[in-house]
């Protein structure tokens, strides 16, 4: 088998044990297929085999090596979008929001319509406060009809941006909408936590920030720290 056929084979492995679950082995497959793109001096393929591992990386937790993988494959394929998108997200959960806003900016510059980069800086902007440029990110992104696992995130970021601008009416259903998608989903609740926070809820703010803790798969160091800030704000401790 010539190098090219054995890395489009070692590729397929990957997603195969991606799929089954097995990230320990689809990064072995990735990484050898990875290697012998290298060889090729193949620079696009090499980079689609590093953000398969940073998406790995991703799924694993490891953020701040899934933002280093990805910062590899935007320097292989400077006109993509999404290599620039995956380091966004790694940078916001590995807590360098501001910089992870820029991220999502540049890549924004090249795809004004980036489903994935607009619903992320929406959320690092609700986040970081930024309200009425967080609501406009998120209403754009919802116009694109995003997937439901996309669209949790945009209606409970929604909820917090209208929250930061005092429209409660508004954000308490938007946020009921989000939990009714994804009942379990950590971050919900601790968006939901959030908004409470921002009406002056702290019985709630505690209740869902609780929520948030105790969800599977659990939320990034950063989220955690977060969750627990709205504990001690409430009055209710750790």
């Amino acid at each position: 088998m010539n190098p090219r056929s054995l890395a489009i084979t070692q590729t397929a492995r990957g997603d195969a044990a991606k799929a089954a679950g097995d990230l320990d082995q689809a990064e072995s497959y990735f990484r050898s297929a990875l290697y012998t793109y290298i060889e090729l001096e193949d620079r696009y393929s090499s980079a689609q085999m590093l953000s398969a591992l940073a998406d790995l990386r991703f799924q694993s937790g490891d953020y701040a090596s899934a933002a280093d993988l990805n910062r590899q494959a935007a320097e292989r394929m400077p006109g993509s979008v999404a290599p620039l998108t995956g380091l966004g997200y790694a940078l916001w959960l590995a807590g360098s929001p501001a910089d992870a806003d820029a991220t999502f900016t540049q890549a924004l510059h090249r795809d004004p319509y980036a489903l994935s980069a607009l619903a992320g800086r929406g959320q690092v902007r609700a986040d970081l406060g930024r309200s009425a440029l967080a609501l406009a990110d998120l209403d754009l992104a919802l116009s694109l009809s995003p997937a439901e696992s996309v669209l949790t995130d945009i209606r409970s970021a929604r909820a917090v941006a209208l929250g930061g601008l005092g429209r409660f009416d508004e954000a308490w259903p938007e946020i009921d909408t989000a939990l009714g998608l994804a009942p379990n989903r950590p971050r919900t609740h601790l968006r939901a936590a959030h908004l409470s926070m921002l009406a002056d809820d702290a019985s709630r703010a505690a209740a869902e920030a609780r929520a948030s803790l105790a969800g599977d798969p659990p939320l990034s160091p950063r989220e955690s720290q977060a969750a627990r800030r709205f504990l001690a704000k409430s009055g209710s401790g750790g």
